[in-house]
């Protein structure tokens, strides 16, 4: 009976939020597990069920995974809206169930944020966790990376089948806590590199005897062919591999499978290859997984590319509070060997808290930027004069920065005072104003 009600009055919330015009991702949930707190115990859950967690990469990564088992044949309940703390997880549930109490999709699939994991996996029981990456990601809420593990391995049931990045000495470290656990990963590439660019690294020393780690190459921070030469512990080739990248027609191999990538961007090639890896287990053929991969682009919140008069104006959506993503954006830029300018902006830091935190602007490796392609850094937003301090600690000159009040009505600023191919490495925020800016260029 506690169910039946729980379910007709959530589902009476999301009508009237309907109806009224209102964004229901999160407050039928909540109003339904404030009146019956085990709700979600009391659920008939699909035969699969996919979590996805981490400090980068969750949503994109879900909207693969749910997309492709779609176009398989299976039918998916989803947090689309990217509400991924217990009470958006409990309304993803209301909105799929049926009064009898059984979900009406034979797939789930959730992004979760990593400190609500514990909490959803008390009622909720995933076959397959996904482990994107760990970093040092909004600080003021999360403290240190360490912090994240620990609430993450808290989290993971005994039942479920970890499918973690192979390349990141953090995430294989959660095999020193688990056995059933899955690797996906990348070989070295053309985006690879052989001697550290810079000291933002998240780990330098083995999680298991604490020796110096070694690298046979990197992609990003502490990301790439580590081994500890002390207990061994390494960078194995993993069960689900990128193994070749060609960069003139998008394509990869992956376990012997060629998928066109569309986009190239390393973030990019690891969602593809951890949504690859939960495919594959769950029994989807490796050719159709190919083909729903292959017809799949980002999403144009993450990446956008537009030509105005044949110059190429790209947006790049990076998460602030966190080096991660960003990092990986600048170091795309930096593959353009050709002359370009970049955007910097934001709006605001963090919807999550009050605190300001501006410290991960000095773990972002601009000091890549920093050759004769570059040739103008629009710098925009309420925290623009941040932004054009750490440019110029970088040894970019003052002369090649542009301040802006904001990005309203800026492709004049762009087409006028800017060459090459503009990168807008920016906050979701100011993704839309960017886009609609290049759009009045004429």
């Amino acid at each position: 009976m506690k169910r039946f009600l729980g379910t007709f009055i959530g589902k009476f919330i999301f009508l009237a939020e309907k109806l009224l015009h209102k964004n229901a991702s999160s407050f039928p949930g909540k109003a339904v597990l404030a009146l019956f707190p085990d709700y979600l115990k009391k659920i008939k859950y699909p035969p699969l069920t996919v979590m996805v967690t981490g400090s980068c990469g969750k949503g994109s990564t879900t909207r693969i995974i749910a997309e492709a088992l779609r176009e398989n044949g299976s039918t998916v309940a989803h947090n689309l809206e990217g509400s991924n703390l217990l009470n958006g997880v409990a309304s993803t549930v209301i909105k799929n169930i049926s009064f009898s109490g059984k979900l009406k999709q034979n797939a789930l699939v959730l992004e979760v944020d990593e400190r609500y994991l514990k909490l959803i996996t008390k009622y909720i029981i995933p076959d397959y966790l996904v482990i994107n990456n760990l970093t040092r990601d909004q600080p003021p809420r999360q403290g240190d990376f360490d912090i994240v593990f620990g609430e993450i391995l808290k989290g993971i049931p005994e039942s479920t089948r970890i499918i973690v990045n192979g390349d990141d000495p953090i995430t294989k470290s959660f095999s020193l806590h688990r056995d059933k656990i899955t690797y996906f990963g990348i070989n070295e590439f053309f985006a690879s590199y052989e001697k550290e660019l810079d000291d933002v690294r998240d780990i330098n020393y083995c999680p298991k005897c604490h020796s110096r780690l070694v690298y046979t190459f990197r992609h990003y921070g502490s990301t790439g062919g580590f081994m500890c030469r002390n207990c061994g512990f390494s960078r194995n080739t993993p069960d689900f591999c990128i193994t070749d990248v060609n960069k003139d027609t998008n394509e990869i191999t992956l376990n012997g499978t060629k998928i066109i990538a569309n986009e190239l961007i390393l973030f990019n090639l690891y969602n593809i290859a951890a949504a690859y890896s939960v495919l594959s287990l769950s029994g989807v053929s490796s050719e159709n997984i190919a083909a729903s991969l292959s017809a799949q682009h980002m999403q144009n919140k993450i990446y956008k590319e537009i030509v105005k008069k044949d110059r190429k104006y790209i947006a790049l959506n990076c998460k602030a509070e966190n080096n991660a993503t960003y990092n990986l954006a600048v170091m795309h830029t930096a593959l353009d060997k050709s002359p370009k300018s970049i955007v910097l902006g934001l709006r605001e830091i963090s919807r999550r808290y009050t605190f300001f935190d501006l410290s991960w602007l000095y773990d972002i490796n601009f000091e890549m930027l920093n050759d004769d392609t570059l040739q103008k850094v629009v710098c925009a937003g309420p925290y623009r004069y941040d932004f054009a301090a750490r440019i110029m600690l970088a040894g970019i000159p003052k002369d090649k920065i542009i301040i802006l009040d904001n990005l309203d009505h800026a492709g004049k600023v762009f087409d006028e005072q800017t060459l090459g191919n503009v990168y807008g490495i920016l906050n979701f925020d100011y993704i839309e104003p960017f886009i609609n800016s290049v759009n009045e260029i004429e």
